[in-house]
């Protein structure tokens, strides 16, 4: 078990280096998160990558809070997460979904971190009400998933709880996730601290907030997604990601200095450490790759564009 797998590094088109990205995907990484190209930019990148790759299948992301425009330079841009909620429509929450996970398969992306399940009243989240949001983003994440996108839950445990206590989290925040976890195929901890949970360490890093209530208290069993380490409010890459698995987090996602991180997490796994850990979390990379891979078929980018042009 090579410990790259478990790392998606991320590529910003115009600015990362195509050789440094070649070299990571000879090296074994799981896959990659990519930023700011055009959907046939990101398409021709993703099919190199795979070829290069070792394993001949690596999973791509889209690190999105409202819209796939957010990272597709050319994406049709599709209606904001709170209009859904004003709409009241399940069929509008279900077709933005769709739209959003059969565009970013025809671009050839996997797995669309998405929705956002905070609470609150502005862009990117959904509503203030827990059962509204549960009801819309179950809307979206069943539109995803019929698209063939992998979906991710975020961002635990829901950054408008930031100053509660846990009785106010589970009356509230937590609502959207146990109502959804069976439905996603991941969750993404937030970079925030939350006070009453562990005051010391950011969501993200903390065992108390990603073993003691993801996994004890609210008894998640799927795959746990790395905060975007490139935006985390965190100091240093390696540490922070070392930090992140041995409190439960499975892919390390979107280092600057994925190279660094690699390296990081190998003189862990030397010194005996996360073997275990690693191994689960490999094998539902494998899983995932196999879920993608019989889903439906990627359509044609013009095609599945024009059609998201016309759909709202």
């Amino acid at each position: 078990m090579k410990p790259a797998r478990i790392v998606f590094p991320a590529f910003w088109f115009g600015k990362s280096d195509m050789k440094q990205a070649e070299e990571l995907a000879r090296l074994g990484v799981g896959g990659f998160c990519l930023y700011g190209g055009t959907a046939a930019q990101t398409l021709e990148l993703t099919r190199h990558l795979n070829s290069v790759s070792p394993y001949g299948r690596l999973l791509f992301c889209a690190d999105i809070k409202d819209d796939l425009c957010e990272v597709i330079q050319d994406a049709p841009a599709l209606p904001k997460n709170h209009t859904l909620a004003q709409n009241g429509s399940g069929e509008t929450a279900y077709r933005k979904g769709n739209m959003l996970g059969r565009m970013a398969r025809a671009a050839g992306l996997d797995w669309v971190l998405a929705p956002v399940v905070d609470l609150g009243y502005a862009a990117p989240s959904i509503s203030d009400n827990p059962q509204q949001v549960s009801r819309i983003a179950g809307d979206m994440l069943a539109g995803l998933s019929n698209a063939g996108a992998l979906t991710c839950l975020k961002y635990f445990p829901g950054v408008s709880g930031a100053l509660k206590t846990l009785v106010q989290l589970e009356d509230a925040e937590f609502i959207p996730y146990k109502n959804l976890f069976r439905r996603t195929d991941a969750v993404m901890p937030s970079d925030m601290t939350f006070v009453n949970v562990d005051s010391e360490t950011q969501a993200c890093l903390s065992d108390k907030v990603i073993k003691g209530l993801l996994r004890k208290r609210l008894n998640y069993k799927g795959c746990i997604m790395g905060f975007p380490l490139h935006a985390a409010r965190l100091r240093y890459e390696e540490a922070s990601a070392v930090k992140m698995l041995h409190a439960g987090v499975e892919i390390i996602l979107a280092p600057s200095n994925a190279r660094g991180v690699i390296d990081a997490i190998t003189r862990e796994v030397n010194r005996g450490l996360l073997t275990d850990h690693l191994s689960q979390a490999v094998s539902n990379l494998e899983m995932f790759i196999s879920k993608v891979s019989s889903g439906p078929e990627p359509g044609d980018i013009k095609t599945v564009f024009a059609q998201a042009r016309k759909a709202f």
